[in-house]
């Protein structure tokens, strides 16, 4: 029990107040919750006399009240919100590791955000070097890994470091491909006793459509992968990137995933890589999708399904947290979506103590991680000081873009409303 323990609120809890209630939230489990502002002071006056939780109790003569504030500390306790939470927090997070092998690719698609196949990332590392890089991955104690690309079935070596993964590691272990190397049933059938589940990319719902970003003739052999796949697993997903190009396609795309029975992912268009190059021409205009939220019956929707009582989304970003980017020269990103050099946190085989290094986590000093901070929501100077930081976005590649492209502020007008009726005392509960 916690009780002999001090009241203090983990680093990584933040607490936003407004009108009669105050949002708790955990940046590191996502965990957050609504209590009373005079509850959440109680907290913080036992926290600035250093009192433990049974002084802080002790202090409640009223036998309901005390019961009270017991139970909301426990219920604080279960979701992680305390200092003595910190450690168990950090060893209960596993990470999740997306492993780039190859950045050639057999494909050129115009949006790609690694500019696979277009040679600006070095040459390919040898086998053994592949090796090397997934026992040092081991060292983040993964329990979910993603082999990429590039395309990562293009290496000659492809089935070698299959094996030499499931031979160190036996988590959930998933595979991205282009799904156009994939034209035998001996292939799929292998793969499916390798690997969990699998990500393959279309952009679009037939022909013609799939031609106009992955080129022609992708679309019947991507295909004819999800069929061969879908004989011994369901766990297949299958993608588009939402463009100016294909927003009128998404409900045939989801229609053609229900009758292939995979699970369809519409990805928002992130313009780096080759994207960088498109963004004029394909970025979405969001005032016109026809996706977004129409926000004429926002308040009454929110009312009628006292959406109040439940808890947002919050910003929860794990990069170079427990989320890593590992690329096909063994550089290490927070995530996918911070891959250039500016946001590099250090090179896995360059490392003369690779388990000191990692397992203290030194990469948090690095400019690689400094830069990528800039776009946490308490570093960006237009969100830094609002009580609705941790809830108008998900991801800091979200924030970036909207940075780069002025959108930050017309965002913060759209949503600003929405998430103000969080605070409101529409009833007591």
């Amino acid at each position: 029990m916690f009780k002999e323990l001090q009241v203090a609120f983990s680093e990584h809890t933040k607490i936003f107040s407004k009108n009669s209630k105050s949002l708790i939230a955990n940046i590191r489990t996502g965990n957050c919750i609504f209590l009373s502002n005079e509850i959440v002071g109680i907290y913080k006056r036992a926290e600035e006399k250093k009192l433990s939780f049974d002084e802080l109790f002790s202090c409640v003569e009223e036998n309901n009240s005390r019961e009270l504030l017991v139970k909301v500390s426990e219920k604080l306790d279960v979701l992680k919100m305390w200092k003595h939470n910190e450690k168990e927090v950090l060893n209960m997070r596993k990470s999740k590791i997306s492993l780039d092998i190859t950045n050639n690719c057999n494909l050129r698609c115009r949006h790609c955000c690694i500019s696979a196949g277009d040679n600006l990332r070095g040459k390919e590392l040898s086998t053994d070097e592949i090796f090397t890089i997934i026992d040092r991955m081991m060292l983040f104690d993964p329990n979910d890994v993603t082999v990429s690309g590039g395309e990562p079935m293009i290496r000659e070596d492809f089935f070698e470091i299959t094996e030499k993964i499931r031979s160190v590691y036996n988590g959930n272990l998933s595979l991205m491909t282009n799904g156009t190397l994939i034209k035998e049933e001996a292939t799929a059938k292998y793969l499916v006793q390798m690997y969990d589940s699998f990500s393959l990319s279309l952009d679009g719902y037939d022909e013609a459509s799939c031609a106009a970003i992955r080129g022609k003739g992708v679309y019947d052999e991507v295909i004819n992968a999800v069929k061969l796949l879908r004989k011994h697993t369901n766990k297949i997903s299958l993608s588009m990137i939402k463009t100016s190009d294909n927003i009128e396609y998404t409900s045939l795309f989801r229609e053609l995933c229900k009758s292939l029975d995979v699970k369809p992912v519409i990805r928002l268009f992130e313009p780096v890589g080759r994207g960088k190059e498109l963004y004029d021409k394909v970025t979405v205009d969001r005032e016109n999708d026809p996706s977004c939220i129409n926000w004429n019956h926002v308040e009454e929707k929110f009312l009628s399904k006292k959406l109040y009582k439940y808890k947002p989304q919050i910003f929860a970003c794990q990069g170079a947290i427990s989320e890593f980017q590992i690329d096909q020269k063994g550089d290490v990103y927070p995530c996918p979506m911070f891959m250039d050099e500016e946001f590099k946190l250090f090179n896995i085989l360059d490392l003369t103590e690779p388990e000191e290094f990692i397992t203290s986590r030194k990469y948090l000093s690095s400019n690689g991680f400094f830069n990528f901070s800039k776009y946490l929501p308490e570093n960006v100077p237009h969100c830094s000081g609002c009580t609705k930081q941790l809830l108008c976005f998900s991801c800091a590649a979200e924030i970036q873009r909207m940075m780069l492209t002025g959108d930050i502020e017309k965002r913060c007008a759209e949503y600003s409303n929405y998430f103000d009726m969080y605070w409101r005392d529409y009833e007591r509960i």
